[in-house]
């Protein structure tokens, strides 16, 4: 058997410890990565939504104002009413704002803070 010296047991632990340290980076660094890029691509996944969304919404805030303009026999006023409607949600959703901030945050930390356990799990068939 080998004797092994103090300064060969320190060398060994040194590159244990510095590999340790090195791949723990690693598994950090693509770890962020992971959960940068599921985050980019569900930003851009709710903003196309949104997008949709709006132009939707547009289109029926539109409409709706057609329709009231020919049933109240005024355009203007069918639009002005529709004016109003909008106003009232857009103070509806005011009065609500501090919640919805809460959740979204809460959502978003829960996002960033869940551990996936992703293991791909093979099944054979015999």
């Amino acid at each position: 058997m080998e004797d092994k010296t103090v300064t060969g047991l320190f060398d060994e632990m040194k590159s244990d410890v510095t590999s340790y340290v090195t791949n723990t980076i690693e598994i950090v660094k693509l770890d962020s990565f992971e959960k940068i890029s599921k985050g980019a691509a569900t930003i851009t996944f709710v903003l196309v939504m949104l997008g949709i969304l709006f132009l939707t919404l547009a289109v029926a805030f539109i409409t709706l104002g057609f329709y009231l303009g020919d049933v109240l026999e005024s355009t203007w006023k069918g639009f002005g009413v529709v004016a109003l409607g909008a106003i009232l949600i857009l103070l509806i959703l005011l009065l609500v704002k501090k919640a919805f901030k809460k959740s979204i945050t809460n959502s978003v930390v829960k996002f960033l803070t869940r551990k996936e356990d992703e293991e791909v799990k093979y099944t054979t068939k015999s």
